[in-house]
């Protein structure tokens, strides 16, 4: 085994179980975050390029210039009026401690600064690329941690030869983060770790090792299910392959590595400083980076704030409906309060900067919408087409478009803190679904979700939901092929318990490791009455050929009248909230629904162009109380609403977003 590989159980070292409280900032309607370079100027310079800075060639001679400013007390104070109290900006790249050390001591004095005018900082760090031009300095054997391909040779960042990975299997890579968290939180005084790169794909010697060991762990009896009598001789897949049993325990052995490493720097984190956070991706399944899906755990306890990246800000293209809403419920399903950090997607699948005020007004209230989640303006400190030092956000469309909502919220923090979920309609997301039958079963999640969105209130499932849930409930099962029996047994006691129950295409034709089951224990509930079977998914949609990377597109589906015709029957005492109005297929809003500290209130994203009109929201009557009013950015004042006797309520103009308080 390399030095410094790591030598017990799947070759991580043992510590003891420790689950750490989130820290109490973390809180919904709180935070209003933008990026503050997250990348120290030297990364610019060395690879020629930034996303969203200028025409992307960032070596031109007026960028120190905007970089520079992005750290004055003009940018911080223009932060602080439009109502920004969290930002992210550079700390650790890869270059190392001794190469990274001014930047580091710039960054140290930035949040000096922030702090003085009420802003938290996180401090970037990448978690796995290595500049190893620079690295080698301080670490000689640094080839020694470096993620292998199955030829052996060195994994790097794309096509940046000059950036290594890391493989999180060395204690002595680990070791070296940790060092440099310290630092970040003792010395500079950072709110938080903020972890990019969470990145894991390794074929060295020392992973090879380690995953035989758990293969041999977690399968003593090997030959049943894998045909094998033992793993002495098999190697980590070349090729993914999601009905290879060996393929199937590799995915799962990076779940778990990754899980523990993280966890084992979320616990440094509390300990070296209290109420600092460990912030970093959350897994959702969209799959629009494949090496951050399938890799980290399907919840939140190794995080205390998730971030949520993606090309989905919302929009409007080629005539179906761009969101993010999915990536923020994701964070909801596991707990946990999202930072997103996303881009405007062209056409062609490229990422752009708004060119309207529109987009990133949508960005915000979509933030808003889902309970209060961080506000977020990730393209506020660019330079956009600027070569003069200024920010985007200084263009006064878009400083007006981000003062009026982190202003709103500002104001409003009790329409949003300590919003809980309140949704009865529940979207199930099966783990190994989604990991080994993907194109099957989040195509048909996708659907439903799109169906939904614009209509109803919903929630994302993961397992330990399932047990929760009673005759308020509606559950949609959407060909999630590949369930164990524990959750096929859940799924049959929350229909007994009187839950509405969807069930669609080969829902439980496979176990868990997506081997078929001589009979599906599912479809034989069709027979009671509050159960649906459809055997053709009617959210299944379609992908066009060659997404690639960019991952799955969020399409309509044609059956979505069935859809919602079969939620609303089976919610007895009807959905928590409904929408309607609009056009009749694609009604381009968003209606979700939140329990605060002393009321419910209601949220409705509007994408359309022009003002919202004739649209009507309803709350159900075990949620509605009291005199409801609406809230809005958009609105000098809020609005009292009369409810019509069978309970609707007729929404005035109200802009792009607005909260009904009940």
């Amino acid at each position: 085994m390399a030095a410094g590989a790591l030598a017990l159980g799947c070759g991580l070292r043992r510590t003891r179980k420790w689950v750490g409280a989130v820290p109490d900032w973390i809180a919904p309607g709180k935070l209003r975050w933008v990026w503050a370079l997250w990348e120290p100027i030297d990364l610019y310079a060395r690879g020629g390029y930034g996303a969203g800075i200028g025409d992307g060639r960032v070596t031109g001679h007026w960028v120190r210039r905007w970089y520079e400013r992005m750290h004055s007390d003009e940018i911080l104070d223009k932060l602080a009026d439009a109502g920004v109290n969290c930002v992210s900006t550079h700390f650790y790249k890869g270059f190392g401690l001794k190469a990274e050390d001014g930047e580091m001591k710039r960054a140290a004095d930035f949040t000096k600064r922030a702090h003085a005018r009420g802003i938290r900082v996180l401090g970037y760090h990448q978690f796995s690329t290595v500049i190893y031009e620079t690295m080698r300095d301080e670490e000689p054997r640094l080839a020694d941690w470096i993620q292998r391909a199955p030829d052996g040779s060195k994994r790097t960042y794309g096509s940046a030869a000059w950036r290594w990975m890391a493989c999180p299997i060395h204690d002595d890579f680990i070791d070296y983060l940790q060092r440099v968290m310290k630092r970040c939180l003792l010395e500079a005084d950072m709110d938080g770790v903020e972890f990019d790169g969470t990145s894991y794909e390794c074929h060295c010697d020392s992973c090879q090792m380690a995953f035989g060991r758990y293969l041999a762990e977690h399968n003593p009896n090997p030959r049943e299910r894998f045909g094998l009598p033992h793993f002495k001789h098999v190697r980590i897949p070349v090729q993914w392959n999601a009905k290879d049993p060996v393929w199937q325990e590799w995915i799962r052995f990076r779940i778990d590595l990754m899980g523990r490493r993280l966890r084992e720097l979320r616990q440094l984190t509390h300990r070296t400083k209290p109420g600092a956070a460990l912030v970093t991706y959350e897994d959702c399944p969209a799959l629009w980076r494949r090496n951050r899906t399938r890799l980290l755990p399907d919840n939140g306890d190794y995080l205390d704030l998730a971030v949520a990246e993606s090309h989905d800000m919302p929009q409007v293209l080629d005539r179906e409906l761009v969101t993010k809403v999915r990536h923020l419920k994701e964070a909801n399903a596991i707990g946990r309060i999202a930072l997103s950090t996303d881009w405007l997607r062209t056409d062609k699948g490229s990422i752009t900067l708004p060119s309207e005020p529109k987009p990133v007004e949508l960005d915000m209230a979509e933030c808003l919408a889902c309970g209060g989640h961080m506000l977020t303006a990730t393209w506020a400190l660019r330079s956009g087409d600027k070569r003069d030092g200024s920010a985007f956000f200084e263009q006064p469309a878009f400083h007006e478009a981000m003062k009026r909502y982190m202003g709103f919220n500002r104001a409003h923090e009790s329409l949003y803190t300590g919003s809980k979920p309140c949704a009865n309609v529940w979207v199930y997301h099966s783990t190994w679904s989604l990991a080994f039958d993907h194109r099957t079963a989040y195509n048909s999640v996708l659907g439903f979700e799109q169906a939904l969105l614009g209509r109803i209130a919903y929630q994302v499932a993961k397992e330990p939901y399932l047990v929760q849930l009673g005759p308020r409930d509606v559950l949609i099962v959407a060909a999630q092929t590949c369930l164990s029996d524990r959750e096929c047994e859940a799924i049959r006691a929350a229909a007994a318990s009187g839950c509405g129950v969807i069930i669609t295409g080969d829902s439980g034709e496979c176990d868990e490791n997506f081997r078929q089951r001589e009979r599906s224990p599912l479809p034989d509930l069709a027979s009671k009455p509050n159960v649906r079977y459809f055997e053709k998914c009617p959210g299944r949609i379609s992908q066009p050929s060659g997404e690639g990377e960019r991952g799955l597109r969020a399409a309509m589906p044609a059956r979505t009248p069935e859809i919602l015709k079969a939620v609303r029957e089976l919610a007895k005492e009807g959905v928590a909230a409904e929408l309607e109005g609009g056009h009749p297929k694609q009604p381009l809003t968003f209606v979700d629904i939140y329990r605060v500290t002393d009321a419910h209130v209601a949220h409705v994203v509007y994408y359309g162009d022009g003002e919202p009109k004739d649209f009507r929201l309803r709350v159900a009557k075990w949620l509605a109380q009291g005199k409801p009013q609406l809230y809005s950015p958009h609105l000098a004042a809020p609005v009292a609403l009369q409810p019509a006797e069978d309970g609707w309520l007729t929404l005035p103009a109200f802009g792009r977003y607005c909260a009904v308080k009940v």
